[in-house]
């Protein structure tokens, strides 16, 4: 009497397992970047808006053109939508100064603003939604 019992207790047991595996919610496929050290993370949106969707820059990039935000740890606000004239805050990881220009080829004459080195800044009105390239500076 007493196996069969535990026989129905593991196969109740295993059942409701199962089924909570079954209907558990899949993992989420998107990528979450937090930025690190050496990298430069551009937002779509400003602190006040949470940040929203982010584009991590290990380099140089002369046009933002074909780069797109993802979905990080601060949302997907704007993921999929092109760097290029959308960024609204910059998170620097890194040792030098970071510009961010309005025009490509890091080209100041219209505007740029400088963020210093390990710091988180909103763009200016110049650069916010307005920007074109990035690069490091001494």
């Amino acid at each position: 009497m007493r196996i069969r019992k535990l026989i129905a207790a593991t196969a109740v047991a295993g059942g409701v397992l199962t089924t909570g595996l079954v209907t558990a919610a899949p993992a989420s496929a998107a990528i979450n970047y937090d930025c690190a050290t050496g990298e430069v993370c551009l937002y779509y949106n400003s602190e006040r808006y949470g940040y929203g969707a982010v584009y991590v820059q290990y380099d140089k990039v002369s046009d933002y053109q074909g780069r797109y935000f993802s979905t990080g740890r601060n949302g997907s606000s704007g993921a999929g939508v092109e760097v290029k004239n959308h960024a609204a805050a910059v998170d620097s990881w890194i040792y030098d100064k970071f510009r961010v220009y309005y025009n490509s080829k890091y080209n100041c004459e219209i505007a740029c603003q400088t963020i210093a080195p390990r710091d988180t800044a909103n763009l200016n009105s110049s650069v916010k939604n307005n920007n074109a390239s990035g690069q490091n500076v001494s």
